[in-house]
């Protein structure tokens, strides 16, 4: 039995060895995109679109959405894929005869605008390659149609605009209760398609970091990200749109002998704070929470401050960046529903979502 026990623990060490060193190179290929991005930003010029990679940034999930997009730390979801690679692992399955969890996620925005995701997360178990959990995911962005004119106004045809981001990631847990886990993407843009003049697209290949962590004893958890470390495979007929890294660190608790979770994230700390402090990059947080009211219903309410003052225009901006839902734990089913307010020029984005295990 001696013998056993310590080929056993000769094995496990193996094998987490293998884990680590896998996560280094992958830790060495992320590198390389960053170093890559970084040059293409700098020798190539910005469009006047708004960045690509804000398709990477949206809470697509209607439980994230209504959550305010505090999403980092949050766990059981296999939606993290977008926010958190590492927190895929953190999702947990009542009936283990089910180990496959899918969720699908529909947002409407105004007239032919949509957006939606499809995730499938497969756990491998402990005693194989890489055990942990894999996650694929598919986002898309749909502007819809629009009327092209010639020179002098007349219709000559339509066009449509879209993008379409590819994802998987792998996430596992060290000794220690730690989960890393990791990402890549490839995103492909279509600014204008179907002309009859000229079309316009690019691409992007990016990759995502993440570190997850519960501390039970305190009902707490913490979340680490870095997203969108990637460069530029192609660009709109010459013009540049690099793709902006995304650091986001949060934490969750759950109040003693209350059916509460409430999250608490800051995004985007390394972006360009224009000369002024250290707390103008933390004025982009979210906060969220999610009530638990008996076996079935979650109610869930969200702010968004970075939102917030983005819609901050002459006529007000209402109830911008707020953002409610509800959700509905039905067997191995839960239905999400969520409103985000987008101010009074755009209203209510309506999103709807639902998760399941197989």
């Amino acid at each position: 039995m001696k013998d056993e026990g310590s080929s056993f623990e000769h094995g496990f060490a193996a094998l987490c060895g293998v884990r680590w060193i896998a996560v280094a190179l992958m830790g060495a290929l992320f590198s390389i995109f960053l170093g890559i991005g970084q040059a293409s930003a700098q020798t190539l010029p910005v469009s006047s679109r708004a960045s690509l990679s804000d398709i990477l940034n949206k809470p697509l999930s209607p439980r994230a959405a209504a959550m305010g997009d505090a999403y980092v730390a949050v766990p059981d979801d296999p939606n993290t894929i977008f926010t958190n690679p590492a927190a895929i692992s953190s999702l947990e399955i009542q009936d283990s005869s089910r180990l496959n969890a899918v969720s699908l996620s529909y947002s409407h925005y105004v007239l032919d605008l949509n957006e939606g995701a499809v995730v499938y997360e497969h756990p491998v178990p402990e005693g194989f390659l890489f055990a942990g959990d894999f996650a694929a995911g598919v986002q898309y962005f749909s502007g819809g149609s629009s009327v092209e004119a010639n020179a002098v106004g007349d219709p000559i045809g339509t066009f449509n605009t879209g993008d379409v981001a590819l994802d998987l990631a792998y996430s596992s847990t060290a000794s220690n209760g730690l989960h890393y886990g990791a990402g890549v993407k490839f995103v492909s843009s279509s600014l204008v398609s179907g002309s009859s003049v000229q079309n316009y697209g690019a691409s992007w290949m990016a990759a995502d970091l993440g570190l997850y962590y519960a501390l039970e004893r305190a009902n707490m958890t913490f979340g680490f990200s870095v997203l969108n470390l990637g460069t530029e495979l192609g660009t709109y007929a010459g013009v540049g749109d690099p793709v902006l890294p995304n650091v986001q660190v949060g934490a969750t608790i759950r109040p003693p002998h209350l059916p509460l979770l409430l999250s608490l994230a800051f995004q985007n700390l390394t972006r360009d704070r224009e000369g002024r402090n250290i707390f103008y990059a933390l004025d982009d947080f979210c906060v969220g929470g999610e009530f638990t009211l008996g076996k079935v219903v979650r109610l869930r309410f969200g702010y968004q401050n970075e939102l917030r003052h983005e819609l901050n225009v002459p006529t007000g901006n209402g109830f911008g960046g707020f953002s409610g839902g509800i959700g509905l734990h039905i067997k191995r089913y839960d239905i999400d529903f969520a409103l985000d307010d987008q101010g009074p020029d755009f209203g209510s984005f309506v999103r709807f979502g639902l998760r399941t295990a197989f």
